[in-house]
């Protein structure tokens, strides 16, 4: 069942319209069932591969947006792996040192708000995938060091042209640049498209996806000794599963507990549009199906363990009247 058919069931079911803010409540709330069904069974990480090529001179580098655990970096060209230690290990053989050559280690160095830092000091830039995301009500708020001086400063979205901030931000030659980038969202709006942040040389920053989260961390490691030329590397890693966004998008649960993504969410958002009974009913069909559901993957031979109740309580826009959830305003 594609995404765009359950949040179009939930919509029946509640008597709304497609488009308005229900829908966009809907979508928050079939991907907190997601995860949670995910997490439950163990399945919310899945093995892939990235690939980053280093800079010379440059030796910390940020992974992509889903990794959570890096399990080895390779280069594929010479037969060669990078051995991956502590920070602890990392401080207590290397502090000082700043050797250039070819990497033989690597260590996670931290987690910062962007996945890359600016090339040059100079102005950042943000765009939306949608002409929607527009106005005031649509602003990312950069944090970042400018001259070596803390700043923050608003940007408001244009939609698909992009918005530029009116300060200049450091270049990661200076350290850090950019610490984090937050989408701020007034009036109960939700963002619409994919967030794309770039620097003053449109070397892209962040990139950040629908229902991820208002400011995403990225995961960070540092080389040693700092590349001296550029070497490309297969990074293979736990990432995590991306929510559902996409109309088209297939939840990775087996077919037959698509449903659960349903019950769940009805769960869910039936009480605030005055169908508590129904509501009740979903809370119950959901429970018996979970059941079903954990005691497949038992039988599929996935480690049991003590399952929390994933009823969690949504907590509706500060607008919402019972029985009536008034349209998202762009």
């Amino acid at each position: 069942m594609k995404f765009s058919d359950i949040i179009s069931y939930l919509n029946k079911a509640a008597s709304e319209e497609a488009g308005d803010e229900f829908e966009t409540m809907a979508k928050r709330a079939v991907n907190l069932i997601y995860e949670e069904l995910l997490s439950e069974t163990d399945t919310d990480f899945e093995r892939r591969e990235y690939t980053f090529a280093t800079v010379s001179g440059t030796s910390k580098y940020g992974m992509p947006l889903y990794v959570q655990q890096v399990l080895n970096i390779e280069d594929d060209t010479n037969d060669r792996q990078l051995v991956l230690k502590t920070s602890q290990d990392f401080d207590r053989e290397r502090a000082g040192s700043s050797s250039s050559g070819t990497p033989t280690e690597a260590y996670v160095f931290g987690y910062f708000g962007v996945q890359k830092q600016p090339a040059s000091a100079g102005t950042v830039s943000v765009v939306s995938s949608s002409a929607l995301d527009a106005g005031s009500n649509y602003k990312a708020v950069v944090h970042g060091m400018s001259s070596g001086v803390d700043l923050r400063e608003e940007i408001t979205f244009t939609g698909i042209t992009p918005a530029t901030s009116t300060s200049s931000f450091d270049a990661v030659a200076n350290g850090i640049g950019i610490r984090r980038v937050v989408l701020q969202q007034t009036n109960n709006v939700t963002f619409v498209g994919t967030v794309t942040v770039k620097d003053t040389d449109s070397n892209i920053l962040s990139v950040i996806p629908p229902y991820w989260g208002d400011s995403p961390s990225y995961q960070w490691w540092e080389l040693y000794p700092v590349p001296d030329a550029a070497i490309t590397y297969i990074v293979r890693t736990l990432a995590k599963k991306p929510p559902l966004i996409n109309d088209d998008d297939w939840p990775e649960l087996d077919n037959r507990f698509h449903d659960l993504l349903i019950y769940g969410s009805e769960a869910i958002l039936l009480p605030l549009v005055g169908k508590g009974q129904a509501g009740q009913l979903a809370a119950r069909k959901y429970e018996q199906r979970k059941e079903d559901f954990l005691g497949h993957r038992e039988q599929k031979q996935v480690t049991s363990r003590k399952f929390k109740n994933v009823t969690n309580p949504y907590i509706p826009p500060s607008s919402y009247t019972r029985g009536k959830i008034p349209n998202a305003s762009a």
